[in-house]
């Protein structure tokens, strides 16, 4: 396995986006916590050529330090990802949200509260897997960080842009938020992709177990066997991009 992780707080990551022709589908695509658009942009990127807009926004305490994440919340990361939802679904027909990691599960929340066309969930976390997760909500009164999540990538060469450290604090409402979301996964109407690699060393099974006693439909699932968490810059990426194009063109009415 290579796992990388690289962070520099004085370039600071910005969201990406690139407006296409307004009759088609938008994609709107969510990064994971304590990452930032770099680690999904590639996919997107590799959108271009569908003509639909593609955005990739910035969460809100992402892309700058441990700090920054500690004060902000899932309350604010979902609302920033339902306001680019409904910025896009104002300027076209139907909007595909997909995500990594939180960012699935953002996604999946996005389904909660709006209709996308569908939904794209790429590892999602369901839970925050860690023994202490459960202290979570005391502990942050007295641990500021433990140990950086990012860099869980098969592929030789391939970093993530992550913190260097996780906040306590954040990760409380984290898991806070999650909890909710899996109250809340029956309202969801738009059908569920799940890309899910066969080694990840972030995200345990039992989410997927969740979705799908969860979701009032069963989740399609697609396997990502050659990567790990961060499948976008992983592996199969490749499948990742295929699968999200499908998502784009069902959504266009079968259209390429």
């Amino acid at each position: 396995m290579s796992s990388s992780v690289a962070h520099s707080p004085s370039a600071r990551p910005e969201a990406w986006t690139r407006a296409g022709d307004p009759h088609r589908p938008a994609l709107l695509l969510l990064h994971g916590f304590t990452g930032n658009p770099s680690s999904v942009r590639p996919v997107a990127e590799s959108l271009l050529d569908t003509d639909s807009t593609l955005s990739v926004p910035l969460l809100p305490g992402h892309g700058g330090t441990w700090r920054d994440l500690a004060r902000t919340s899932w309350a604010e990361w979902s609302a920033a990802a339902v306001d680019e939802f409904d910025r896009l679904a104002s300027l076209h027909p139907s909007v595909v949200v997909a995500g990594l990691s939180m960012g699935g599960a953002l996604a999946l929340d996005v389904g909660a509260q709006r209709t996308p066309a569908s939904i794209v969930a790429i590892n999602p976390a369901l839970f925050v897997d860690s023994p202490a997760a459960p202290l979570l909500p005391l502990l942050r009164h007295v641990l500021p960080t433990t140990a950086s999540i990012g860099g869980d990538i098969e592929k030789p060469g391939a970093v993530e842009d992550a913190n260097d450290r996780t906040s306590v604090r954040a990760a409380a409402s984290l898991h806070a938020g999650l909890r909710g979301l899996r109250q809340r996964l029956w309202r969801i109407d738009a059908p569920v992709t799940v890309c899910v690699s066969g080694r990840d060393g972030v995200v345990a099974p039992r989410s997927l177990r969740a979705l799908r006693t969860g979701l009032p439909q069963p989740p399609r699932i697609v396997a990502l066997r050659r990567s790990r968490h961060v499948a976008t810059l992983d592996y199969d990426a490749p499948i990742i991009e295929q699968t999200i194009r499908e998502s784009l063109a069902a959504a266009a009415g079968g259209g390429a």
